[in-house]
């Protein structure tokens, strides 16, 4: 009995960029007899094996090559290298490299790559981790029998092989993340003696070649590898070496590696899902953001007020009306690309407008201010509400908050909010927004609001709200924080708001970092008291950014943590903690069940983890992060799907998250480069973008018939399928699995099993349309017709 692990999240567009690829190698499809079972030996997709393993005990002589496998969770065949030679062979080959190795959730590199074995080209190249899960077949990864095997270049030359093989303590699902603090149940050097312990981090015997470490460091340009020890010193930084090292002695060189599994699935044993005579139902990716920006040319850059200290960065907030996102912070002026100078320079700062879909900066808006914006929103009546530490705008003073006409940025001066902080050694400032119902709540530092009509100052520290038609303060609302609020937010209801900050008593009652407290008259705390645990137990920090989402409030802050609460018994209920480069989170949003957040790191984020720097031993995942990530509400599980690689930051990551109208993730900062594709980088300033996936299915293939047939085979025709993003292909199925795949219209396939056949269409993104009913009767209709695709514009 096989130990299942759970289904891996977002996995069909994954899955489908390395089908497609295996696609464009397809074989002849071989015939096959409706009585007798074609055997699985790999060499088409309608005799894909389960594995490798399945492969070479079907045909014990297969050779090494590639091979096609399928499994339920690949959806469709792919064509994958297997290793038929090493220990009874039965091995896939998931990855690739020397000096390269990454660890992002997506992989790396081109996986065509690994479709071929060519020890002379020491690109690196992994497989997306939902790949290595859907060739699993459901098990998890610790239950593999023979671990997980790296094949090591031995010297220079490549003409000797170390093979090592481990296997985690506990590990369900593939991750790259090797130099984070997986612990290792046993390892094993050439087939010899198992050894128990270690960390995939660092395993050994000694400090030679019974070595392995991963992580990334300064002495090797921040390479990664399977590196041997620091006593091994054989390396060069030689284009043609097998082991490189760019320290100066050759210590610790990363050799060339291959990384192999071998799961011992056969297709018997796996449950592939019964196809019902209407057919299947669609198959669609979840929705959340891309892990590859949306391209852009407009940024932001520079420090208005000369600081770069923390709660300085360029980008600090978003807001949308209408087809305008706004971008505050405290950037100096906004530029095309990296350029400097001429045109592509305006020097305009601390707030900006740009198109909500193409990024193009909006020249209209152009407000002026002697400082640095840190929140905006938009009121319902469409004007514009911005906040900070500001004390003129556009010539005129401007205590803290202004009310500005987001087609030109004039100031509205019907808005005479005055703002004032007392305490002796107080600077004001207003650091947070939030509109809900008749009011608009403000966090920061503050103790005194007047205006709207109201002339005797209001007392209100640090929390207070304002009429937006008005501007006035609501006197009988005021939370009184002992610290600075930092972030708020208000329940979906209206009856709690929400704080983050350094504060540890509202209205002298306990409320340690974070705190709900009712909308009604008074500000009391909710009940029952909201007790906070925070991960260093000596000491409480601070929390930066608190987002309520369904049942649940998610705080993040220091340190290093973003926890989920229950809203009606502030229970915790998840927690990730984020460790290597730097760690605290600093601003939280939400869409579609998705939260997320950015943070000050760029390493690891590790699940049901509650303490820090020490980590609570049971936690469960250990997944990339790189300054912003993604959470299931529900759950408060890691999105690892939603992994940005190689975006640049000058070390601040991520201060601002917005989610517009269509989906789109705004992250702000010093972002200074992103990723648009797998292999394409652009400039960025201070923010970036990253669009929705695709995540609707093309329509249903139409006139599903058979155009010839005989004793071997099927001609099956249909018409074509629409799709937003534009349709990528088509897969046939034959009884409950796939059996071929075609970008035309009508298709060849051999007979088999009880013959029932499907056609559905699939997109870019790896969502599958609903397939057409069921085809049983076999017999060619005399009206189909094998179609013909004109292009526009044709003459005919």
């Amino acid at each position: 009995m096989r130990t299942s692990r759970p289904a891996p999240v977002v996995r069909a567009a994954l899955v489908a960029a390395t089908l497609l690829l295996g696609a464009a190698v397809t074989t002849p499809a071989t015939a096959q007899g409706a009585t007798t079972p074609a055997v699985l030996d790999g060499s088409a997709p309608d005799r894909a094996a389960a594995s490798c393993w399945e492969i070479k005990q079907n045909s014990p002589t297969s050779p090494d090559g590639p091979y096609w496998l399928l499994t339920p969770e690949l959806l469709a065949p792919q064509q994958h290298w297997c290793d038929m030679t090493y220990d009874g062979g039965g091995w896939v080959l998931v990855g690739k490299g020397r000096e390269g190795w990454q660890e992002h959730y997506l992989g790396h590199g081109d996986p065509a790559a690994l479709l071929t074995r060519d020890r002379t080209d020491f690109s690196t190249t992994q497989l997306p981790a939902p790949t290595v899960d859907a060739l699993l077949g459901g098990e998890r990864v610790d239950g593999l029998t023979d671990g997980i095997r790296v094949l090591r270049a031995r010297n220079a030359t490549g003409t000797q092989w170390q093979n090592l093989t481990f296997q985690y303590t506990s590990r369900d699902r593939w991750v790259w993340t090797f130099s984070a603090e997986h612990r290792t149940a046993w390892y094993q050097f050439d087939g010899g003696t198992r050894w128990n312990g270690g960390a995939t981090a660092n395993l050994g015997r000694d400090n030679l070649w019974q070595r392995m470490t991963t992580g990334f460091v300064a002495g090797q340009q921040w390479t990664s590898g399977f590196a041997y020890g620091t006593s091994v010193r054989d390396g060069s930084t030689s284009p043609t070496t097998y082991l490189w090292s760019a320290a100066g002695n050759g210590s610790s060189p990363r050799p060339y590696a291959e990384v192999y599994l071998r799961p011992r699935l056969l297709s018997a044993e796996l449950d592939f899902p019964d196809v019902p005579d209407s057919g299947t139902a669609p198959i669609t990716q979840r929705p959340l953001a891309s892990s590859y920006a949306a391209p852009g040319q407009w940024g932001v850059s520079g420090h208005f007020n000369g600081r770069t200290a923390e709660g300085n960065a360029e980008v600090q907030d978003f807001a949308q009306i209408g087809t305008s996102v706004f971008v505050a912070g405290n950037f100096a002026r906004i530029q095309r690309g990296g350029g400097t100078w001429g045109p592509d320079v305006v020097q305009q700062a601390a707030l900006a407008a740009f198109d909500a879909r193409t990024g193009e900066l909006v020249r209209t808006f152009a407000p002026v201010f002697d400082n640095q914006v840190k929140s905006v929103v938009g009121l319902p009546d469409g004007t514009l509400l911005a906040a900070g530490d500001f004390t003129e705008v556009n010539g005129v003073p401007a205590s803290g908050t202004v009310l500005l006409d987001p087609v030109t940025g004039a100031t509205l001066p019907a808005w005479d909010l005055h703002m004032e902080n007392r305490i002796s050694t107080g600077v004001l400032s207003v650091r947070s927004l939030e509109v809900h119902g008749p009011w608009v709540y403000l966090g920061g530092s503050f103790t005194h609001l007047s205006g709207g009509g109201v002339t005797n100052p209001v007392y209100a520290r640090h929390a207070a709200r304002v009429a937006w038609a008005t501007g006035a303060p609501d006197r009988a609302w005021n939370p009184e924080f002992d610290g600075t609020l930092m972030d708020l937010d208000v329940h979906d209801d209206g009856g709690t708001f929400y704080a983050a900050g350094y504060f540890t008593t509202s209205q002298g009652r306990y409320a340690n970092k974070a705190a709900a407290v009712l909308t009604v008259g008074g500000a009391p705390l909710a009940t029952p008291t909201w007790t906070t645990v925070w991960s260093a137990s000596d000491r409480s920090g601070y929390q930066q950014a608190i987002q309520q989402v369904g049942e649940r409030v998610y705080a993040g802050g220091s340190e290093h943590s973003i926890f989920g609460y229950s809203t009606s018994t502030f229970e915790r209920l998840s927690g990730s903690i984020t460790k290597g480069v730097g760690g605290d989170f600093q601003a939280l949003a939400t869409d579609a069940g998705v939260i997320y957040g950015g943070c000050h790191c760029n390493s690891w984020s590790y699940q049901d983890a509650y303490t820090w720097s020490a980590l609570n031993p049971d936690w469960t995942q250990a997944d990339k992060i790189s300054w912003l990530g993604a959470w299931d509400v529900a759950t408060g599980d890691y999105l690892p799907a939603f992994n940005p690689p190689f975006l640049n930051s000058n070390n601040a990551g991520a201060w601002a998250l917005f989610v517009d109208d269509a989906g789109t993730v705004w992250a702000g900062g010093d972002f200074t480069g992103a990723r648009t594709s797998p292999t394409t980088s652009q400039w960025a300033g201070g923010f970036v973008r990253f669009p929705q996936v695709d995540h609707s299915a093309p329509s249903a293939p139409g006139s599903f018939s058979v155009l010839a047939a005989d004793e071997e085979s099927v001609e099956l025709v249909w018409s074509p399928s629409t799709d937003d993003a534009g349709v990528t292909g088509y897969e046939v199925l034959r009884d409950d699995r796939v059996v071929a795949m075609t970008a035309e219209l009508s298709l060849s396939v051999p007979r088999g099993g009880e013959n029932r056949f499907a056609v559905r269409a699939v997109d870019a993104a790896g969502n599958r349309s609903a397939s057409t009913e069921v085809l049983t009767e076999l017999d060619p209709d005399p009206g189909a017709v094998n179609p013909l695709l004109v292009p526009a514009g044709s003459e005919w």
